[in-house]
């Protein structure tokens, strides 16, 4: 074939015809203990409560909470879960256990999103932090509750007014 014969198509393209193929279909949805409906979620409970999830639908959750550490948060649910432990942070199974589970897709997907999670505020820098205090503040106890000092976090360090 002649490379001028050759029409590549743009991986965007792709991605977005994949993503809509779907639309005008009703997404499925599942009951997560404690939480309720979510739709559009395919739950594997032996990988915890919101097991079989991707790296970045656990980032997405802890983003969009700006309180890493809430009981609302799914991803903080299944780092609990994760952990052995019950929302009051009991132990609730043997570190056997704890193991196996730290091993499972669910929690290395889980430890990932946390990784790459940057907070409420994600994708500001130093200048738009300085001049939005209230912002400043939620990012700031959203990057001391995750131990996070990078990306958005750094720039929230770094405006000069420190964390609160």
């Amino acid at each position: 074939m002649k490379p001028s014969a050759r029409h590549p198509i743009p991986v965007m393209l792709l991605v977005a015809a994949a993503t809509l193929s779907g639309c005008g279909q009703q997404a499925p949805s599942a009951t997560a203990p404690g939480v309720g409906q979510i739709a559009g979620v395919k739950i594997n409970t032996d990988e915890g409560p919101f097991g079989g999830q991707t790296v970045a639908w656990y980032e997405a959750q802890l983003n969009s909470h700006p309180n890493p550490q809430s009981v609302a948060d799914p991803a903080w649910q299944e780092g609990l879960w994760c952990a052995g432990r019950d929302a009051q942070g009991n132990a609730t199974v043997s570190a056997d256990a704890v193991g196996k589970r730290q091993g499972t897709v669910s929690c290395q997907n889980f430890y990932r999103g946390v990784n790459l999670a940057q907070g409420p505020y994600a994708g500001h820098g130093h200048a738009w932090f300085k001049t939005h205090p209230k912002q400043r503040g939620i990012e700031s106890g959203w990057c001391r509750a995750t131990g996070n000092t990078t990306g958005a976090c750094f720039a929230v360090e770094t405006t000069g007014a420190g964390f609160y």
